[in-house]
């Protein structure tokens, strides 16, 4: 599992309250843990957004905010690396 499916896997069983301001407003890049080189962190992250009658409707935001989103209801983001080192995990 990379880490896009790791992040999209966590954020997946996350209920975010309709209205609820999830623009973190996060820098879109961060470095890989390994070598320090920027990744790409503007792939798309579906949430599930519950609305005040209990329907669920599904929104998306970025990786890096899910990052923030995931950190916020205590569970650790996957670990930032670049695609040479991502194997590694």
């Amino acid at each position: 599992m990379n880490r896009q499916e790791a992040t999209q896997y966590a954020a997946s069983g996350i209920g975010v309250l309709a209205g609820t301001n999830i623009d973190f407003r996060q820098p879109l890049e961060a470095p890989c843990v390994e070598c320090g080189s920027q990744v790409d962190l503007t792939s798309a992250i579906t949430v599930n957004i519950v609305r005040p009658d209990g329907t669920e409707a599904e929104s998306e935001m970025t990786e890096a905010n899910a990052r923030v989103l995931l950190m916020q209801v205590g569970i650790a983001p996957p670990l930032v690396m670049c695609g040479r080192h991502e194997h590694l995990e």
